[in-house]
């Protein structure tokens, strides 16, 4: 009888009473609870025996294998856990000298391998070797994720392999795909901590987002993907937002994270997964242009695509930004005969500058980089200014359309707090809530507004491409607020102060 697949929750605690305490706090949902044993500085062992509850799976990692214990101190470990009243124990290739051939009322060994440097090409051989070894009950092969495609050779490995007997994914913030995928690939295993709590590895899903976010136990061989592609993209809201419109209303699709250093390592993702369409954000809006089957005039127009839709087996693109830029504008001022700054030369920049096109705006572009900036301001029919003229520049809307202040850098603002002087501030940037620059502005006494309605009308539109229904906007946004709100908890609060 097959197994089903084990959801196996992290805990990654520094003291016995945090240890004890997450294990006696474990997660509904969780089959069993990792006890990272090499974290625990003041390890009393006999205490977290007694404790009875959910299935424990005792780990003492090496200091080789991304751990914490000496030679010495896991040697001594693992002839206490040999025996210990236990459901399961993680032992490393290491240990193969060691008898592994289980007796009666001893734990089950998972017989674990990390690559913490990469995802090499012979994955697969490297496995059946592991499996070979007698004694091993489930083989966990993890490996770090350098290239967006290394998810590829790790979906490989577990179709090659008997379906149940191998628990395999990789690390690192390219790497989670595959810890959402592990289960529908055929995964004996997936591990995460709790949210909020010290992960063990990097790129570790909470459980509470593998469940309610991305449907983990729902997901599989069948489901339809989509995602996000950006860098860096963990803190995106994409994924909270669009996975609750599809659960809200019942779609098989899930809708995934992934980040590229570059195009070239993640464009062989979009057949070999079957990507039903991909929202495009920072920096591949334009340099995807050149791949694309088919672009939409609006699309073209600002040269730049934030949307990708597969029909049959071409590559469509479209700017829902354009539209969606402007939404909060239109119900706040007056476009025609305003004065314009407008911050950056990007997607974000482009798409903006088609969407205020013949609304009467007076609009100025100031960018960093001159050529760019001047470039974007011919291409739109706009004046272009230096970025050192934006200090005293008088303007009555100053919109911020570069990445500056977004999280994970959010401390950050693109100007001095000397040098705001418009009335009025609307910054494209949706996470935080209300960037640096917001509050600086509000503070010398300016109308601020943030992103956050760009951002799901944008999407909302992306949705009706990606399934041709009718996106629930009440949904997306709640789901957008309470994502927001939850990695303002996590990362502490407020995201700055100057």
């Amino acid at each position: 009888m097959r197994r089903r697949p084990l959801l196996i929750e992290v805990v990654n605690a520094s003291t016995t009473a945090g240890a004890v305490a997450a294990y006696r706090g474990a997660h509904p949902r969780a089959d069993v609870v990792e006890l990272r044993l090499d974290a625990v500085g003041d390890l009393d062992l006999d205490r977290i025996l007694r404790e009875r509850g959910k299935p424990k799976l005792l780990t003492v990692r090496s200091r080789g294998q991304g751990g914490l214990a000496r030679p010495d101190e896991r040697r001594d470990l693992l002839k206490r856990l040999a025996k210990a009243p236990a459901e399961w124990i993680d032992l490393e290739p290491g240990d193969l000298d060691r008898p592994l051939s289980r007796g009666r009322g001893r734990p089950r060994r998972i017989l674990t391998w990390h690559c913490l440097d990469g995802t090499p090409l012979d994955l697969v051989e490297r496995t059946r070797r592991l499996l070979a070894v007698r004694g091993a009950d489930l083989v966990k092969v993890v490996t770090f994720a350098e290239s967006a495609g290394d998810l590829l050779r790790v979906r490989d490995l577990l179709r090659a392999v008997p379906r149940g007997k191998v628990i395999g994914f990789c690390m690192g913030t390219k790497g989670v795909p595959s810890r959402i995928l592990a289960r529908a690939w055929g995964s004996a295993a997936t591990y995460a901590p709790r949210r909020g709590a010290a992960p063990s590895a990097p790129g570790q899903v909470p459980i509470e987002d593998l469940l309610e976010l991305y449907g983990w136990d729902r997901v599989g061989s069948s489901t339809g993907l989509l995602g996000v592609l950006g860098s860096p993209i963990g803190h995106s809201l994409s994924p909270a937002m669009h996975n609750a419109a599809l659960e809200a209303l019942g779609l098989d699709l899930v809708y995934l994270p992934f980040e590229a250093s570059g195009l070239a390592e993640f464009l062989p993702l979009i057949s070999e997964l079957r990507l039903r369409g991909l929202s495009v954000t920072a920096p591949f809006k334009e340099s995807i242009l050149p791949h694309l089957d088919r672009v939409t005039p609006v699309a073209l127009r600002c040269g730049a695509v934030n949307t990708v839709v597969k029909v049959w087996n071409r590559l469509e693109g479209h700017n829902t930004d354009v539209a969606a830029s402007l939404a909060p504008l239109r119900r706040w001022m007056r476009l025609r005969g305003s004065r314009i700054a407008v911050l950056g030369a990007g997607g974000a920049a482009r798409a903006l500058l088609e969407g205020l096109r013949g609304r009467g705006a007076e609009v100025t572009v100031f960018n960093r980089t001159s050529g760019r900036g001047r470039d974007l301001a011919r291409h739109a029919g706009v004046r272009y200014l230096a970025w050192s003229r934006l200090r005293g520049h008088r303007c009555d809307l100053l919109i911020n359309t570069t990445p500056v202040g977004q999280a994970p850098m959010a401390d950050k603002s693109p100007l001095p707090a000397s040098w705001l002087g418009a009335p009025q501030v609307y910054d494209l940037v949706y996470n935080p809530a209300e960037t640096l620059l917001l509050r600086r502005a509000r503070a010398r006494g300016a109308e601020v507004r943030g992103g956050l309605e760009m951002f799901v009308a944008q999407g909302a539109a992306q949705f009706r491409l990606f399934t041709g229904r009718r996106p629930p906007l009440a949904v997306m946004r709640r789901a957008a607020e309470a994502a927001l709100a939850r990695q303002g908890t996590v990362d502490g609060g407020d995201h700055g102060q100057g």
